[in-house]
Parts: C-alpha cells; structure tokens; sequence
C-alpha cells in the first residue's frame, strides 16, 4: 500500500523485493490513491482510554495496518486502515481511529488480523473472513472483497486459525491443517504454487498432525510455520533468507522439519523472520536479521534456530514484521528489532538487538505484534497500543506514532 511519502526506513533488498510483490498484487484492487486526504472530517478521540462504555479486553490481534480485538462478552471490533473492508463494519470508508463494532452479530471466541483482511472463529469452530480476496484469502470460493464476515467453506471445525499476507490457515479439532488463499511460494503448504479460494490440507499426499500454527502476515511473508502435538516445528513456503529453519535458503512447499532437534510449546512467523518459545522459556529465532529482530546482538540471519541470550524467562511470543515481542515473568513485555516508528515501545525510535522492557509498567497478560506496531492486554483487561499510528491501528483516537503504549479507546 501507498505510505503517503512518509518513511519507514531502509529495507534489505529482498525484503523490499517481497513488498514490491504485494504491492502489485493489491494494487488491482485499490482502485484510488491511498494518500487522498483520508483523514479528513474524522472525529479525533482524546485517547487514554475514554471515550464511549468501558469494556473488558480478552483478546487483541495486530495486523499489517489494522487491528482487531475481542471483548470479554464476545463482540468483535476493528480498527485501523479499512481500504477493502478489513474492518468488517460493512462499509470500505476512510480509516477508523477507534474501535468499530463487526457486523452480523458473529459471537466470535478468538480473531486474527491480516495484511489487508481479518478473520474470526466462533466456539462452535466456524471460520469467518472479511475484507481483501483478490488470492482467495477468505476462503468462500471466491475472489470478491468482503465488507462483513463470510463463511470460510468446507463446513470444518477449527481449533485455532492465524490470517497471513495474502493467505489463511488454521487447525482443526481434529488436527489436521489447512490453508487457502496465495501459494505463490508454496505458503499453503501442498506441493504446489496453486493458489485456492478455499480450504485445503496441508500435506494433502501424507497424513500430518499439528496443534497450532502461525502463517506469517506481512507484505514481506510468504511462509507458514506450525507445531506438531509434541512440539516438533516444520516450516513451509518463502525462505529466501532462511525463515523455515531448515539449514537452507530453498523454498519448501511442503511442511519441513526445523533444524536444530528442539521441541517448543509455541511457534510464531513475522516478516522474514521465524521464532519458538520452548516449555521452558527459551526463545529461538531465525531467518532474516537486519534489523536485529532475531534478538541474538547482532544483524546475521540464521538459517536454523538461534538461543535469544539473557536470563529472561518468556511465557509468549509474538513475532512482528522486523521485529519480534515477548511476555516474561510477571508479565512484563518485552521486544527487540527494528524501531522506526516506535513499535518497540521503548519510548524512543532506536532500534535493538537484544531484548528491552516496553515502557509504562503495564503487567500484559497477551500480546501481538503487527507490522509496525503491537499490542497488549494488561491483567485488568485493558488494551494498549502502540509503534504506527498512522492508520489508525493503535485506536487511541489519533493518527500519529507512538514510542510507548497508549490506551485503546472505548467503542
């Protein structure tokens, strides 16, 4: 998407190629320039938590420029750039600076945020989409954008479900994997680079059980990582700078074991990065490296998984777009990489290599990490944002960065 000449800092070449690739394919879509004044004539919120009924946060989802988040009593809300109706409210108009309410009554129990689409799961196991289609994204046998919730086909219960760039995929209740949506680098993890507008198994010539995982949601992420029910990680899809983990730079379009024997109690893919968090509180990352979002002090990617050095002990992970966050004990949060826009929540737009507390004190219990900015809910349910701002996704009523968290707006 257009970033309205505003800057976002130098990119490795193969990185920058990756965006260039997205760029041409929503381009089709959009069909009016992205920097057209947007803002103007919006209400601008006094951010800080204000704003209309208190609600209880149970979980939030940060994608590429819009985010979204569930109350304790279900409902559904979004926020941010909503350019082909990622944020689900029925319409394609301006952004939102605060939360938006999701059309069609959908009593959602988790959400997942994309590059330039959304999409929820109801206890029942039914998966919803919304917004970009142009690959198949949303999973309804078409390729037609959606301003409100769709049926994702195939009539499947999910366990969990993770929105990447330009592709979906989620676990079912009974473990198996699918994915629909682009396969231009094999992300959909079936032999082939066929894209598809609805769900197919991963692995679909050899039976395959997972119990979660993560498809990667940026312009740069063409990959997919998950776990198998005793922690063993495989990777599949775009690996141009070593994010599958395999010891290689060779694209997979099956599911590939990870090097390193490790197992892990979770797995999470950002831009052209890849991390794992074992049942101990170890974090390994790999692939790309830049910016230093692999956490291991220096800027060298890695091809197999890389310890994250220190005495920290982390309970979650959430890898970003060039950078990647954490929760340790206490909940205390925690990230390290790329900071150009202060998505690292550390107060300035300095980038790290290793680690640093968020500003602010907050005790999160759950965090995600978009593309340029995060997002935690603290242990009194409250919801705080911050890093790009400049869509709206951070929902404090603004458009303007944030180098540490400021309060979600009520709705």
């Amino acid at each position: 998407m257009t970033d309205c000449g505003i800057g976002r800092g130098t990119r490795a070449p193969a990185r920058r190629t990756r965006i260039v690739r997205h760029t041409a394919i929503v381009a089709a879509a959009l069909a009016t320039a992205a920097c057209k004044n947007e803002y103007t004539g919006l209400t601008r919120g006094g951010g800080g938590g204000g704003g209309g009924t208190t609600v209880q946060w149970q979980q939030v989802s940060a994608g590429q420029k819009q985010t979204c988040a569930l109350t304790a009593g279900g409902a559904s809300y979004c926020w941010g750039t909503n350019d082909f109706g990622e944020i689900g409210d029925g319409t394609t108009l301006l952004a939102r600076h605060t939360p938006v309410l999701v059309t069609g009554g959908h009593l959602f129990v988790s959400l997942a945020a994309g590059a330039s689409h959304s999409c929820g799961m109801t206890s029942d196991g039914a998966a919803f989409c919304w917004g970009l289609n142009l690959s198949g994204q949303l999973g309804d046998g078409t390729t037609a954008n959606r301003s409100v919730p769709v049926a994702v086909t195939g009539g499947l219960a999910f366990a969990s479900l993770s929105a990447g760039a330009i592709f979906t995929c989620g676990v079912t209740t009974a473990q198996a994997a699918y994915c629909w949506g682009d396969n231009s680098t094999g992300e959909l993890g079936v032999g082939d680079t066929t894209g598809r507008s609805q769900p197919v198994l991963v692995g679909s010539f050899r039976a395959l059980v997972f119990a979660s995982l993560s498809a990667g949601d940026w312009p740069a992420a063409y990959h997919a990582c998950g776990l198998s029910p005793a922690g063993a990680a495989s990777c599949w899809g775009d690996n141009a700078l070593g994010e599958l983990g395999v010891g290689d730079t060779i694209q997979r379009t099956t599911p590939a074991a990870v090097g390193g024997f490790l197992t892990f109690a979770s797995v999470s893919t950002g831009g052209m990065h890849s991390c794992g968090l074992t049942s101990a509180g170890a974090v390994y990352c790999w692939g790309g490296n830049s910016f230093g979002q692999l956490g291991v002090g220096d800027t060298t990617r890695r091809l197999t998984p890389a310890l994250v050095p220190g005495s920290l002990v982390f309970t979650s992970l959430s890898a970003g777009g060039d950078y990647t966050c954490g929760l340790a004990s206490a909940g205390a949060a925690y990230c390290w990489g790329n900071n150009v826009v202060g998505q690292l929540g550390v107060g300035d737009t300095v980038g790290r290599l290793t680690p640093v507390a968020v500003m602010g004190g907050h005790q999160f219990t759950s965090l995600s990490a978009g593309l340029e900015h995060a997002c935690g809910i603290t242990a009194d349910d409250a919801l705080f944002c911050w890093g790009r701002g400049l869509e709206g996704q951070l929902g404090d009523g603004f458009t303007a960065n944030r180098t540490q968290p400021v309060a979600v707006r009520n709705p």
